[in-house]
């Protein structure tokens, strides 16, 4: 038997061991941005979160009967009232049960309630196989947006 809770800031630890899993797989995914991942730590990532407002901010975990927490969505909300799903991870023997689709509509109806809009996600290039995943929960592709990365070739043939 699985339940949904929400957790303050100061439990933000205990996904830990789930964030770094989830930088793991965008590690192994990525192509261009590996040392992006190798020097992303949970520590620089949840420092965007800790310097948000309670009500800004949704930290919803699924656990156990156990209390073992095996997937965790974080959502925000910015000043404007722009909603995002900002992280989402489900242990990979959970991922059959429908556990990422329930935290994620929890948390729809939680930046719902609160009049985001819009609300968006992001998801790393390498990484698309979740993109139909989001797209049953209502999420299509709006944009591509392209990150400027110095490669040998470009600092020798531009930049003359």
């Amino acid at each position: 038997m699985l339940s949904y809770k929400t957790i303050p800031i100061s439990r933000i630890n205990e996904i830990k061991p789930l964030w770094e899993k989830l930088n793991q797989i965008h590690l192994d995914d990525t192509i261009y941005f590996t040392e992006h991942y190798q020097n992303f730590t949970f520590e620089k990532r949840a420092g965007k979160w800790s310097g948000m407002e309670e009500d800004q901010l949704l930290i919803l975990v699924a656990e156990t009967e156990n209390h073992e927490i095996i997937g965790y969505c974080i959502s925000t909300i910015d000043g404007i009232k722009q909603g995002e799903i900002d992280s989402l991870f489900v242990e990979p023997e959970f991922r059959s049960q429908q556990i990422g689709r329930e935290l994620v509509l929890r948390s729809l109806g939680w930046l719902h309630e609160n009049e985001c809009e819009p609300i968006r996600l992001a998801v790393s290039f390498g990484h698309e196989g979740v993109i139909e995943f989001y797209e049953k929960l209502g999420f299509f592709p709006r944009m591509t947006i392209l990150e400027y990365k110095p490669t040998e070739h470009v600092h020798a043939t531009c930049f003359k």
